[in-house]
């Protein structure tokens, strides 16, 4: 049985835990590894983009010059994440060749042999606050956090000028001081602060 696409990260991973967040770009895009691919009917060409997200690294996937492939029912794009730009790349190059594997697609020449064209960049909707500012503002984005780095995932439920509250299975003591990475916009804006209290129960 295959893992499901996440609708959050638009990667494939075993449990909510593993989430990395949306995976918006913290850096700029570049082109990587590319290959021709006879198919029945034509020769296209894939290739793969890779882009720094926080502290780690995210590869998509296109069809030449800038179609991107996108997940079933087109809810986001075709994402991979890794420690390092290779890794990340590495992943998207297996689920490439075996996609071609699958459908009996040649895959006939790595390599830039290809042009490139501009992206879509998936910009991040910017909601403006509503009223005064130390109201609480119901907003949901992906942040992670951690007593020394921020490497656990979590969702706000509201923001205000002094604090945000995390939704998380894997909450961190009272008092405890915190790093986080607030996904905004296209970037990840590093937070400090401490854990003021914990509720145990949803509600």
């Amino acid at each position: 049985m295959s893992i499901p696409w996440c609708p959050v990260c638009q990667t494939r991973h075993a449990s909510r835990k593993d989430c990395p967040g949306e995976l918006l770009a913290t850096g700029p895009e570049r082109h990587a590894w590319r290959v021709k691919v006879s198919t029945p009917t034509r020769t296209e060409a894939y290739g793969v983009l890779v882009a720094e997200s926080g502290d780690r690294w995210r590869a998509r996937v296109l069809t030449y010059p800038n179609i991107l492939w996108s997940v079933p029912g087109g809810r986001g794009t075709l994402k991979f994440v890794g420690d390092t730009a290779q890794d990340a790349e590495r992943k998207a190059i297996e689920f490439v060749r075996e996609h071609c594997r699958e459908r009996g697609y040649e895959l006939a020449q790595d390599g830039p042999a290809v042009e490139s064209r501009p992206v879509d960049t998936e910009p991040a909707p910017v909601q403006q606050p509503r009223g005064s500012r130390n109201s609480r503002q119901l907003r949901s984005l992906v942040v992670r956090y951690g007593p020394e780095k921020p490497d656990r995932v979590g969702m706000t439920a509201d923001l205000s000028k002094s604090g945000l509250f995390v939704i998380t299975d894997d909450p961190l003591p009272a008092g405890q001081d915190v790093k986080m990475l607030l996904e905004l916009d296209r970037y990840s804006v590093p937070l400090a602060g401490k854990v003021a209290w914990l509720r145990a129960k949803a509600e």
